[in-house]
């Protein structure tokens, strides 16, 4: 396991360590782990160099979780530099998605292009979501991942998603959503000026193919793939799909 210490804390993430070109560093989103990006982890290899960081007080990474997209992004700056990746492709789901952004906007060293995965350029939360982690996690986790998930999702991986929301506090996911609920960068997206890949599903419930919409009509030159029949966990219901289409768009970035 390779080691990086942020802000005094230990950090940890899979790192493929091999060079294969390029790098892509993978974001999960509120309350996950780098267990969000499993899929991209088995199918992806030998594409480019894989890493995929616990965010801090997420999975195996200790310490609080950050109370804003900006603390996150902040922490993002550091970890690259102790991770030593140079330059990279910063892919980003759902927070991860508002992190990637607002490490764009702020221009972190070695960034080269976006993959903002079912997310927006402003993240509501809705109170039925706080409240149901606040007054009843255990219960409504399964409720959680059906609203994360296409109807028509396989029932083993909601089952799967159901477990991973049941692995992280829900102090840290009601953190997260805060983080969430107070980041807006819609009239900020002119500023990007990376090759950027926005991928959503179609029925997607927590951030509708509006938002999708959205960033891909406001950041210049950005490219739109929706895939239909999947919701906000698109990596991992049509993960073959969004391998297909991130593998060709870091081939199309070039040498």
């Amino acid at each position: 396991m390779p080691e990086a210490v942020v802000a005094g804390k230990q950090v940890h993430y899979q790192d493929t360590i091999q060079p294969a070109g390029r790098t892509i560093l993978f974001l999960h989103g509120a309350g996950g782990t780098h267990h969000s990006w499993r899929d991209q982890w088995a199918g992806l290899k030998g594409t480019a160099r894989l890493v995929i960081p616990d965010l801090p007080g997420h999975g195996g990474s200790p310490g609080p979780p950050r109370t804003s997209i900006g603390e996150y992004a902040a922490w993002l700056r550091e970890f690259v530099r102790e991770a030593g990746l140079g330059r990279f492709v910063l892919a980003g789901h759902s927070m991860g998605g508002a992190i990637a952004l607002q490490a764009a906007l702020d221009r972190i060293g070695g960034l080269e292009a976006l993959v903002l995965v079912a997310t927006g350029a402003k993240l509501k939360v809705s109170p039925v979501i706080t409240d149901g982690i606040g007054m009843r996690f255990r219960e409504f986790a399964r409720e959680l991942a059906e609203m994360m998930m296409a109807g028509a999702s396989a029932p083993y991986l909601k089952e799967d998603v159901s477990k991973d929301i049941l692995s992280t506090r829900p102090e840290t996911f009601l953190s997260d959503f805060r983080a969430c609920d107070g980041f807006d960068v819609r009239e900020r997206l002119g500023e990007i000026r990376l090759p950027t890949l926005v991928v959503a599903g179609g029925e997607d419930r927590l951030t509708p193919l509006r938002y999708a919409e959205f960033l891909a009509t406001r950041i210049p030159g950005a490219v739109l793939k929706i895939l239909p029949g999947a919701g906000h966990m698109v990596a991992l219901e049509n993960a073959s799909e969004v391998n297909d289409v991130l593998s060709a768009f870091v081939h199309s970035l070039g040498g």
